[in-house]
């Protein structure tokens, strides 16, 4: 399980330092934007865990989808 202050590295090859615990997030995109708007927001979205990343080159803050696989963890924080 990913934790406050592990390293990870993003799908991008950015590296990033976790900032938050794992928490549950509502996913959204254009369409699901599109349901709410014509009333049908209770169906939209996909609920997912998630934690906030921040990049160690930017400063880039980012929030990781824990469902997609699009991330590597490179260590963690003990």
């Amino acid at each position: 399980m990913i934790k406050k202050g592990d390293l990870v590295k993003w799908w991008d090859g950015r590296l990033a330092t976790v900032v938050s615990d794992s928490y549950t997030h509502r996913f959204m995109d254009a369409d699901d934007h599109d349901m709410v708007a014509h009333g049908m927001g209770h169906l939209a979205g996909v609920y997912s865990g998630a934690v906030d990343t921040v990049c160690m080159e930017t400063g880039q803050k980012r929030r990781l989808r824990l469902s997609h696989h699009n991330y590597e963890v490179i260590s963690e924080s003990r």
